[in-house]
């Protein structure tokens, strides 16, 4: 499924694709795109998404439904500050409830934490928080983003760099590269794509475990709400 501009939930940004030599690459990365994933998962590729780091060419989540059987409308409402402060409670492990009106403010921690207690997410101990079990929290298992450029190699290596604080793999996808090029790339964890005759020539990404940050829940909350968006079409 590949959600873009014109098809995105309500709430998500996404930039509006631009005809020309970049968007050509990109469509034909997707019809030849070598992604091994289980059976049981599902895949969603989000086109043009708006981050804090920017707007990656592709992301692609894949995802296992079993582990969204139990969300619902409470887990819809949640927005992104939501799981902001959600990933800070995944991260200490163990949250005071003072430690987290000291950081969110009193009024968006207690509100904000009613909010993913409902949804399932935290559950509490006294007057702190703890996160629940991530197999039932967090879908996705690969966040795998693509940036894609025909030329300015420096620039689709920053972006690339800078889409690894959510994914768990970063590429660059480009229509021809250097064996320094990749080596450059390699230095910083970073993937390389590259069309060759009918196929993707891929050098590896490092893997990083998910999730990254609060954009990782972001990412994986949006691949959920897509499949939502079109099963009630």
């Amino acid at each position: 499924m590949i959600i873009d501009r014109d098809s995105a939930p309500e709430g998500a940004v996404f930039r509006r694709t631009v005809r020309g030599p970049e968007q050509k690459l990109v469509d034909g990365f997707i019809s030849a795109m070598p992604l091994v994933h289980a059976p049981d998962s599902r895949v969603t590729i989000l086109r043009e998404l708006g981050l804090e780091s920017g707007f990656p060419d592709l992301v692609i989540v894949v995802w296992r439904d079993a582990r969204t059987v139990n969300w619902g409308e409470s887990r819809l409402s949640l927005v992104p500050s939501d799981l902001r402060l959600m990933h800070y409670v995944f991260q200490r492990r163990r949250a005071a409830h003072s430690e987290l009106e000291g950081c969110f403010g009193s009024r968006f921690a207690r509100r904000s934490i009613e909010r993913l207690h409902g949804a399932g997410l935290v559950r509490p101990a006294g007057r702190a928080w703890f996160p629940c079990a991530l197999e039932r929290t967090f879908a996705a298992t690969k966040i795998i983003a693509v940036e894609a450029k025909i030329g300015k190699w420096a620039s689709a290596l920053n972006q690339a760099r800078l889409n690894t604080w959510f994914a768990s793999k970063s590429y660059v996808l480009v229509p021809r590269v250097s064996e320094e090029q990749v080596r450059e790339a390699q230095q910083f964890g970073i993937g390389v794509l590259s069309p060759e005759h009918d196929r993707i020539r891929e050098w590896g990404a490092s893997t990083a475990p998910l999730p990254r940050s609060y954009a990782s829940w972001v990412v994986n909350d949006l691949a959920w709400r897509a499949s939502m968006v079109r099963s009630n079409r």
